[in-house]
């Protein structure tokens, strides 16, 4: 499969592309490098540094490549960030995944995972269920939550 990887450079984004690379895939991870790390970025993937917001870089992207499967990880990911500056976590969570995802299906990519948090359902310690109700605390949280009810509207 032909996999792209948003926010790649980070934690989860890299250990995800790795173990699709480890299978024989092929990854192209695109990153601002605001929260992820260039070191982090497998060096058997194709690597473009841009934020997922750059219409013009993502619409090139996705005109030249067919993707089998995108992963949405980017994301701002600190609680107490997020707690200091709400508005842009909500710019940057919701507002510029609403943006990628609407120029993806523009494009005809219409087999996106998305990323979320548990911390969608609250401060809640131990084991987490699916099943539990959603209470999203923090602004960070609350940004996912968003995008996942948005997604659920396509």
């Amino acid at each position: 499969m032909n996999i792209l990887i948003t926010g790649g450079a980070g934690y989860v984004g890299s250990n995800g592309a790795l173990a699709f690379l480890d299978r024989g895939h092929k990854v192209t991870i695109i990153d601002s490098l605001v929260n992820g790390d260039l070191k982090l970025v497998p060096k058997k993937s194709k690597f473009i540094k841009s934020d997922i917001n750059n219409e013009k870089i993502i619409s090139k992207l996705l005109k030249k490549n067919k993707f089998d499967v995108i992963i949405h990880y980017a994301a701002l990911t600190s609680v107490p960030e997020s707690i200091k500056s709400p508005s842009k976590y909500y710019k940057n969570n919701f507002v510029k995944s609403k943006k990628f995802l609407k120029i993806c299906m523009k494009y005809g990519c219409n087999n996106i995972i998305y990323s979320s948090t548990a911390g969608v359902y609250g401060d809640k310690k131990g084991k987490i269920s699916e099943k539990q109700p959603i209470n999203p605390k923090s602004p960070y949280a609350k940004s996912k939550f968003k995008f996942e009810n948005h997604l659920k509207k396509i």
